[in-house]
C-alpha cells in the first residue's frame, strides 16, 4: 500500500497516512476514514506504474512481483498481529478474545474485509472496539493484487489494449459502487468489486502518465497559457507550473473538504468517494514542483514519515482501540496524544529493526519469502485456535491482568450478555449501557433528551401537515419487564432511564406515545412468558398484546389468534454468549393460530438502501381489517409485530430500520406522492 518508488515520489506515503491524526480525533475531522481512499488511489498508482514498466521491458515476473509485496508488507504485519495476540491475552474478556483471534486469522489471509462485513449486523460491536477493524483495507488492496497483475499480464500477451481493459474494468467497478450504495451501504463499503475502481483510477494516471506523455504535456501547456492569461497581467512562459499548482490547490481543496464534512452519518462510498479519489488524482498529477506538493508533502519532516508510513498504518488502530475498550468510553486527548507518539517510535523501531532485513538486498531472497509466509502461516492458524477456544475461565474480568474501566456493571465473563436466574439470558453493558441505564447509574445529558426531541417534533409537525398520525411504540427492555429473574447482585432503579426521554415526548403534538410496559407487567401474570428467555425481544404473544394495546388507543381493529406452545427457541442471546448445549425451554415460545388466516403479498422496493431492519417493502393485503396505509420505521423489535400489521392493514411500507431513516423522515414524507394515514415508529427502549 506504501511502496515508494523513489525518494522524490515519498511525499505520496505521506499524503497517504496524513489521515493518522484525523483518525486519532474524529470529533475535529470526522472525515478522516477518507484516508483509506486515499490510500488506494496511490497505491494503484504506485504498483501499476511498476507492472507497466516491467511489462514493456519484458522484464515482470510474478514471483519477483509477489516476493516484493511479501517482503514489503509481512514483516510489519507479523508483529502487529502477535502484538495484538499478547496484548489482547492480558487485556481482553472470552469472547473479545475469541474475536480478536478470528480478526487474527482474517488479517493473517487477508480476508478482513469479507469477515467484518459479514460481522455487521444488529448486535455487532462498536468498530472501534474492534483492534484491527483497518486491516479490512489492505484486505481489498491485496485482493486487487490477486487479480489486477494476471488480466495485465494476459491482456499484453494477448495484444489486447489495456487502456481500454483498465477504463472499462474501472467504470463497472464504480456503476456498481453507485447501483449498490443505495441498496447495502455495509456491503458497499467493504465489498472488492465496489472499491477497485479507487485504485484503478490510480492505475489509469499511470497509464497517462507513462504513455501519453508528450500528448498530456502539450495539453498542459495550452492550458497553462489560458491560466496564464487570465491570472497575470503580463505575458509568462507556459511551462505548466500554474496549471499544476492549481490542479495541486484543488485537490488539496478537496481532501480538506472530505475530512470536514464527509461523516460516516452518510452513505458512503458512494458518489461521495469521488472527493477524496479526485483530490489524490489532483495532487499525483500535479507533480513534485508545485508550491504544495514540494514545500509541504516533500520536506524531510514529511519525507520520514513517508519512510514508516506503512507501520505507522498497522500500529495506529490497535493502540487507540486497545485505549477504547480499557477505558470503556472515547480516551482522553491526552492518551491519544500518547498513543501517536508511540503509534510513531514503534513504526520506527519496525523499520529499523523487522522490515529492512528482510525488505532490502538481494540475498536469500526465497528463503526469506518462505520464512515471512511460514510465520504467517503460524499466525493465521493461531488466531483460527484463538477463536474457536473457550476462555471462560481464564479470562474472567476479574482474572485480567490489565484493569478496565466499566466492570462494575459487568456479570460473568463478558460485558455483551449475562446470566439470570432459571436459564434467563439477558444483554449486557456492551451493548447501549444497558446495565448501566437499568441502575440508573448514568443519566442522559439535557442535549441527548432535547435532539430527541427535536427530531420526533420535526417527524410530528411535518406529518400534521397531511393529517398522518404519528405513534412510538416502546419495545420494553426485558430486564424492566422480568426483573426476578435478574442476578441477585443486579438491582434495577425504581426510575427508568427511558423515562428521561419518554416524558419528555408526551407533550409533542400530533405524537402518541405508547409503552408497553406497565401492562406487560400486569399481563404477565396471567398470559405465561412474554418474552424469548434466550432472545432480547418480545415473543409472538407479547407483540400481539403490545400490538392490542396499541390497537386500542386508536380503535383499531385486533386480529383473531389463539396461541399455543411451540418448539424450542433458540435466540440471539445465544449466538451472542455462544453458549452450547444450553437449556431451552419451550413455554417461552408461542405459536401463532389465526382464526382466518390473513394473506398478504410483499414486494421489495428496488433501489432503497437496505438497513438493519432488512430491504424496504410494501405489503399488500387484500382483505385487511383496516383500509388505513400505514408507514413502518423500525427496529428488531417489529420482527414479531409485522404479522399483525400484515393482518390488519390494507398497505403497509416497511421503510427501514429507524437509526438509518430517522432523520430523513420528514424530508421523506413531503416528497411522497401517497402520504400515509399514519407512521409506526418502533423503538426498543435501550435505545434510548
Amino acid at each position: 500500500m506504501f511502496f515508494t518508488l523513489t525518494l522524490g515520489d515519498s511525499y505520496f506515503p505521506f499524503l497517504a497516512y496524513s489521515c493518522f491524526p484525523i483518525t486519532a480525533f474524529p470529533s475535529w475531522f470526522k472525515g478522516g476514514f477518507i484516508g483509506v481512499d486515499v490510500f488506494f488511489v496511490i497505491s494503484g498508482y504506485l504498483i501499476s506504474t511498476v507492472i507497466f514498466e516491467n511489462l514493456d521491458k519484458e522484464t515482470f515476473s510474478f514471483s519477483e512481483f509477489y516476493a516484493r509485496r511479501i517482503k514489503r508488507i509481512f514483516p510489519a504485519l507479523i508483529i502487529v498481529l502477535i502484538a495484538c495476540l499478547v496484548f489482547g491475552w492480558f487485556a481482553l474478556l472470552a469472547d473479545e478474545y475469541n474475536q480478536l483471534g478470528k480478526h487474527v486469522a482474517a488479517g493473517a489471509g487477508f480476508i478482513s474485509n469479507i469477515v467484518l462485513w459479514n460481522e455487521s449486523g444488529y448486535f455487532d460491536n462498536v468498530s472501534d472496539t474492534k483492534p484491527l477493524l483497518h486491516l479490512w483495507s489492505l484486505g481489498i488492496e491485496e485482493q486487487f493484487y490477486i487479480v489486477w497483475p494476471f488480466l495485465l499480464w494476459f491482456a499484453w500477451k494477448r495484444n489486447f489494449n489495456i487502456l481500454t481493459i483498465t477504463v472499462l474494468v474501472c467504470i463497472a467497478s464504480f456503476v456498481l459502487n453507485i447501483k449498490e450504495i443505495k441498496q447495502d451501504v455495509v456491503a458497499t463499503f467493504y465489498s472488492p468489486e465496489t472499491r477497485f475502481w479507487e485504485l484503478l483510477s490510480g492505475s489509469l494516471l499511470a497509464w497517462v502518465t507513462l504513455y501519453k506523455k508528450d500528448a498530456y504535456t502539450n495539453l498542459r501547456n495550452k492550458i497553462d497559457g489560458y491560466l496564464i492569461s487570465i491570472i497575470y497581467r503580463e505575458k509568462q512562459e507556459a511551462d505548466g507550473n500554474t496549471l499544476s499548482n492549481v490542479l495541486s490547490f484543488f485537490g488539496l481543496l478537496l481532501l480538506s473538504y472530505g475530512f470536514w464534512q464527509i461523516n460516516k452519518e452518510l452513505s458512503f462510498p458512494g458518489k461521495l468517494a469521488l472527493v477524496p479519489v479526485l483530490g489524490s488524482v489532483l495532487i499525483i498529477t500535479a507533480g513534485t514542483k508545485t508550491w504544495i506538493n514540494r514545500t509541504i508533502l516533500s520536506n524531510k519532516i514529511a519525507i520520514w514519515f513517508g519512510l514508516i508510513s506503512f507501520p505507522l498504518y498497522l500500529w495506529h488502530w490497535p493502540i487507540l482501540s486497545f485505549g477504547r475498550i480499557i477505558y470503556n468510553e472515547v480516551p482522553t486527548i491526552r492518551f491519544k496524544l500518547i498513543a501517536v507518539f508511540v503509534s510513531v517510535l514503534l513504526s520506527w523501531f519496525t523499520v529499523q529493526v523487522i522490515e529492512k532485513p528482510f525488505r532490502f538486498g538481494n540475498k536469500r531472497i526465497g528463503l526469506k519469502v518462505a520464512i515471512l509466509c511460514g510465520l504467517v502461516f503460524v499466525i493465521g492458524v493461531s488466531g483460527y485456535v484463538v477463536n474457536k477456544t473457550d476462555f471462560s475461565q481464564s479470562h474472567r474480568y476479574e482474572k485480567l491482568a490489565i484493569k478496565r474501566k466499566g466492570f462494575e456493571h459487568a456479570f460473568g465473563f463478558s460485558l455483551s450478555w449475562y446470566r439470570g436466574k432459571d436459564d434467563w439470558l439477558f444483554l449486557g453493558n456492551a451493548y447501549g449501557n444497558t446495565v448501566a441505564k437499568l441502575k440508573l447509574a448514568i443519566v442522559p445529558t439535557k442535549s441527548e433528551i432535547e435532539s430527541t426531541k427535536e427530531i420526533f417534533s420535526k417527524i410530528a409537525k411535518t406529518a400534521a401537515q397531511s393529517n398522518t398520525k404519528v405513534v412510538l411504540i416502546v419495545g420494553p427492555n426485558k430486564s424492566n419487564i422480568y426483573p426476578e429473574y435478574l442476578p441477585d447482585k443486579l438491582i434495577p432503579s425504581t426510575k427508568k432511564y427511558s423515562s428521561f426521554f419518554l416524558d419528555n415526548l408526551k407533550d409533542i403534538p400530533n405524537l402518541t406515545v405508547y409503552n408497553p410496559m406497565d401492562d406487560f407487567l400486569r399481563l404477565k401474570k396471567t398470559e405465561g412468558i412474554l418474552y424469548w428467555m434466550t432472545n432480547t425481544h418480545w415473543n409472538n404473544k407479547g407483540a400481539f398484546l403490545a400490538y392490542s394495546g396499541f390497537s386500542k388507543i386508536f380503535g383499531l381493529p385486533v386480529p383473531q389468534v389463539e396461541f399455543r406452545h411451540g418448539s424450542t427457541h433458540s435466540g440471539d442471546l445465544i449466538g451472542i454468549s455462544k453458549l452450547k448445549d444450553f437449556p431451552l425451554h419451550a413455554e417461552d415460545n408461542w405459536d401463532v393460530v389465526w382464526k382466518n388466516k390473513p394473506v398478504w403479498t410483499e414486494k421489495e422496493i428496488q433501489d432503497e438502501q437496505k438497513t438493519a431492519f432488512g430491504a424496504a417493502t410494501i405489503v399488500t393485503n387484500q382483505n385487511p381489517l383496516s383500509n388505513k396505509y400505514i408507514w413502518v420505521v423500525g427496529d428488531s423489535f417489529t420482527g414479531s409485530l409485522r404479522q399483525y400489521f400484515n393482518a390488519t392493514f390494507k398497505e403497509v411500507h416497511y421503510v427501514g430500520h429507524w437509526d438509518n431513516k430517522f432523520r430523513d423522515l420528514p424530508t421523506d414524507l413531503t416528497k411522497a406522492d401517497k402520504k400515509p394515514d399514519m407512521i409506526i415508529i418502533v423503538r426498543v427502549e435501550r435505545s434510548f
